[in-house]
């Protein structure tokens, strides 16, 4: 699979949680991921430059910061916040549909999913979260269906 295949089927499966997806498919969307990241990063400290925002300013409240904005930066901090919500729902399906494709019975798939939510929710500290970290990137690097015989947590075993 092309990451421009890898990308086609990110959009054309945006609320499919039941299918697979294959290892290709999966990080290919990773690598793009990771690049319009830092790209975006890039901009926008570019923006907040351009805009005149210091990090460091002693008594900044959130309503002064928001006050002192340009209308640029405001328009730029809102189509980001627009594209992140587009993108979210089609990026759990496409983790969801990675977990399933490693072979992990139906119950287990929805643990895996929501244990790596709660910990990404509760912040990156502690060894809790490395170690949810680590169990996740074990999971998506495996093969498709590495898992599916494995005893209590492949789906075909009973």
């Amino acid at each position: 699979m092309t990451m421009g295949a890898a990308f086609k089927s990110f959009w054309k499966n945006y609320f499919n949680f039941t299918g697979t997806a294959t290892r290709a498919e999966y990080w290919w969307m990773v690598l793009l991921g990771s690049i319009l990241t830092i790209l975006w990063i890039v901009a926008t400290i570019f923006f907040a430059v351009v805009a005149g925002l210091s990090p460091i300013q002693e008594n900044l409240n959130i309503w002064h910061w928001l006050m002192t904005l340009s209308g640029g930066l405001i328009a730029w901090l809102v189509i980001s916040a627009l594209i992140f919500l587009a993108v979210l729902i089609p990026a759990l399906s496409l983790e969801v549909r990675r977990i399933r494709d490693t072979g992990l019975n139906a119950v287990l798939v929805w643990i895996v999913f929501a244990i790596d939510i709660l910990s990404d929710g509760f912040g990156s500290n502690g060894a809790l979260n490395d170690i949810v970290s680590l169990l996740i990137l074990l999971i998506m690097v495996f093969p498709t269906d590495k898992l599916a015989n494995v005893r209590m947590i492949g789906k075909n075993q009973r």
